[in-house]
This record gives C-alpha cells, sequence and structure tokens, in this order.
C-alpha cells in the first residue's frame, strides 16, 4: 500500500518496446541503473513501468538499439498537476484546507467525560474551565498530571483519574467513591476558613426536632429528640481543655464534621389553569433548514422562516470528525418546522386531579433521590371554575447542618462557673 502511493505522487510510465535487439535494451537500462518494474512480453513486443526522470535517459539506448519506444499510459501525480494546471483555485483550497486541518490538529476540540455518577458532567466541565481547560486549547498547553492532581483536590468523592489525549480529544475517566454520602451541608472543608484558626461550627437552617446525631468532630450541642430552630448550633467547633483539677483552661478549635438528620415539615403548593391549548395536526408538510454552527457561530444557507402561524421548533445537530479521534469544532444541524393548530381545551375536575397528583409524586420522586424521607403527607386538591390546586405540609426526616465560623467562649473567672458549664 505504502509502495502504491509513494508510486503514485512521484510519477511513473509504462512504455512498450518493439524492435530486434529489445533483450539489449533491458540490458542497457540495467547497466545504467534505470529502474523497471512489472516487465511483460506479448505479441512480439515488450511492457514495463520506469520513473518519469528515468524515461528521459531511453532516447540514447533506444536509437543505440535501434528499439522503438511507445508510452502505453501515464500515472501519478504529477501527470494529473499537469493536466489540471489551470485549475489553479481548486489546487490552492486543497493546499489550504491541509494547512487548517495540520493546523486543528493541534488543538483540543472534544473532552469526554466518562464514570460520573454524583458530579454531572457540567460540574466538571465547569470545574475544567475555572482551571483554564476547556476546547480550544493547544495540545502542547495540556498538562495531564495537573488536571488529575486539580480534579482530586477539587472533589474529595472522586478517589481515581485518569486524563489522557487522543487526536483532538481529551479524555477523562473519573471513578467515585460510591460508598460516600454528598452533601453541601455537612462536606465540610478545612479550608473554608483558610484565615481563621477559630474553627467551624455546624448550625440548624430550619426548625424541627433532631432524630439522629453521628458526631465525627466537634461537641455535640444537641441530643435526640432536641427542637432546635435557624441558627441554633447544633455541633461545636471549641473542645475545652481540662487540666487536672477539671477546670477549663483553654479550647481547642476544629472543624466540626457530623451526620446530623431533622425531622421538619415544609409547605407545598402547586395550581393549574383548567383551560389548555392543545395542539392538534395539520396536513401542511413539515419544513426543514440546514445550517452550519463553528464554535459559538451559526451559518445557514438558508433564511430560517416560517409560512405557518403557529409551529413547533426541533433542533437536530451531529458534529463532525475526520478518523475516530480527529474532532472538529465543526457542527451540522437541522431545524424542523412542524405547523399545528391550537384548539382551547378544558380539563375535567378529574383530569385536574390525575394531573396535579403526577406533578406532586414526581416532586416526591425528586426529595428521594435527594434523600429526603417522608414521613407523612397533609396535602389536599382543590378543583374550583378557572383552576385547580393542590396545597399541605409534607413531614420529612432530612440532613441538616450548615458551617459557619465559630466564636471562642470566653473562659469563667470562677472555678465553680467553670465546673457548671462542664457539667452542662
Amino acid at each position: 500500500m505504502l509502495l502504491k502511493i509513494y508510486q503514485y505522487i512521484r510519477g511513473y510510465v509504462r512504455i512498450r518496446i518493439t524492435g530486434h535487439r529489445m533483450e539489449r535494451f533491458i540490458n542497457a537500462c540495467n547497466y545504467r541503473k534505470i529502474k523497471i518494474w512489472d516487465l511483460s512480453a506479448s505479441d512480439g513486443s515488450y511492457e514495463m513501468n520506469l520513473w518519469v526522470k528515468d524515461f528521459k535517459k531511453l532516447r540514447h539506448i533506444s536509437h543505440k538499439t535501434s528499439t522503438k519506444i511507445t508510452i502505453v499510459k501515464k500515472y501519478g501525480l504529477p501527470f494529473y498537476l499537469f493536466d489540471h494546471r489551470r485549475r489553479k483555485l481548486f489546487f490552492a483550497g486543497i493546499f489550504a484546507a491541509t494547512v487548517l486541518l495540520l493546523i486543528m490538529s493541534g488543538y483540543i476540540w472534544d473532552i469526554e467525560i466518562l464514570g460520573t455518577h454524583t458530579q454531572t458532567e457540567e460540574v466538571i466541565r465547569t470545574f475544567l474551565k475555572e482551571n483554564h481547560v476547556n476546547t480550544g486549547i493547544r495540545r502542547g498547553n495540556i498538562d495531564c498530571d495537573r488536571i488529575v492532581k486539580d480534579i482530586r483536590k477539587g472533589f474529595d468523592d472522586i478517589i481515581w483519574v485518569s486524563a489522557s489525549i487522543e487526536g483532538t480529544r481529551l479524555i477523562i475517566q473519573i471513578k467515585e467513591n460510591e460508598d460516600a454520602k454528598i452533601d453541601n451541608k455537612t462536606d465540610i472543608k478545612e479550608d473554608i476558613y483558610p484565615n481563621s484558626d477559630a474553627g467551624t461550627d455546624l448550625v440548624s437552617d430550619c426548625t424541627g426536632t433532631i432524630v439522629r446525631i453521628i458526631t465525627r468532630k466537634g461537641i455535640p450541642m444537641v441530643r435526640e429528640g432536641t427542637s432546635v430552630n435557624p441558627g441554633d448550633i447544633l455541633v461545636s467547633g471549641q473542645i475545652p481543655i481540662l487540666n487536672d483539677a477539671k477546670e477549663i483552661t483553654g479550647y481547642e478549635s476544629c472543624h466540626s464534621d457530623a451526620d446530623i438528620f431533622i425531622q421538619t415539615q415544609i409547605h407545598y403548593e402547586n395550581t393549574l389553569p383548567r383551560k389548555y391549548i392543545k395542539k392538534t395536526s395539520v396536513k401542511f408538510p413539515r419544513l426543514f433548514y440546514l445550517y452550519f454552527r463553528i464554535g459559538k457561530y451559526r451559518l445557514s444557507p438558508f433564511f430560517i422562516w416560517s409560512p405557518y402561524e403557529h409551529y413547533s421548533k426541533s433542533t437536530m445537530e451531529s458534529r463532525l470528525k475526520l478518523l475516530d479521534h480527529f474532532y472538529l469544532p465543526v457542527y451540522i444541524g437541522v431545524v424542523g418546522l412542524t405547523p399545528y393548530k391550537p384548539v382551547m381545551k378544558k380539563y375535567t375536575d378529574q383530569q385536574l386531579q390525575d394531573k396535579l397528583n403526577r406533578y406532586f409524586l414526581r416532586y416526591c420522586e425528586d426529595l428521594d433521590k435527594k434523600g429526603v424521607e417522608i414521613i407523612q403527607n397533609d396535602v389536599k386538591i382543590d378543583t374550583g371554575s378557572k383552576e385547580g390546586s393542590i396545597s399541605g405540609t409534607l413531614t420529612i426526616i432530612c440532613n441538616t447542618g450548615q458551617s459557619r465560623q465559630s466564636e471562642i467562649p470566653q473562659l469563667p473567672n470562677d472555678p465553680e462557673e467553670q465546673i457548671e458549664q462542664l457539667g452542662e
């Protein structure tokens, strides 16, 4: 394969020789180191291939051996360029496209993130963008080792990261700690207050009753069954230091960390108009428009216009790539316009109730995905002449505990007060 490509780029001719001294002609070519190949004999003549530059050396050999040379066919890029020498713009376009592809191959045009479950791809992409890693960056400026270290430092639940470059793609593979519970309220990092030695407390963000508390760092200030209000300290970041006489001589600061579950109530409310517009299909054909997108810029050979008064719009987009890993920042898209006729409809009482109930069940499913346990709901549905509504309260058990910089308490002057404070 490579030999054929080389022969095509260099160019060669196939010739036919006739005469009484054809064997002497071939020996003379060998003596003058003229390379010939695919030699064949037919009808009292010989045919062979040789390079274009060697063809000019045959005139003297032909005259000396009394043979006749006929060109059977010409092969290769030099002859193609000569035959199309007037199409300068065509070859200039090919050259410009080749140079553009070579330049674009030195940049990253696609970032693929694999293995995400807890963290979404958008969160990872935003983090990479903040660290100056995004599409359009030069491949030479990509430091895979630094990317791995930054991701592991920025996300505590990620236990393994791999970054590699394939073509114009940056592939990041992630393995998360599936056993870790991620919660923004209790996921307290040591660098929240980097310039403070006072430590951090965990405070309540809602009104309710504590049902379970598991403290890893800090001093718990509440127990199961304790009623709390927003702002109450749940876990203190100030650990008292006692001397031999059980007197408080100071406090050691730490960043509190705990799993705290609280029983509280939340309000739910939703309304739905009784009248709605139904899109009914019509016999008019759908319209399609083609467009191209390069980065953020969108180009279309057609002006996207609809002759229909009412229509829905859909877009389907595909990215261009060469081979498997040579992605380009060029997209081809199709915009579809589907006409419809709006018809005013009304929900029946049963339809209103079913639809509002579906919205409520979806809301409960979202709470369950966030780790919220619903233990009781007092929600009622009302249907009126103009709209239907659903409202009520939900009794839930959820995670609580927001981080707040703690204050170092003042040491009491009276030892009895210290003992009394310690007993509390």
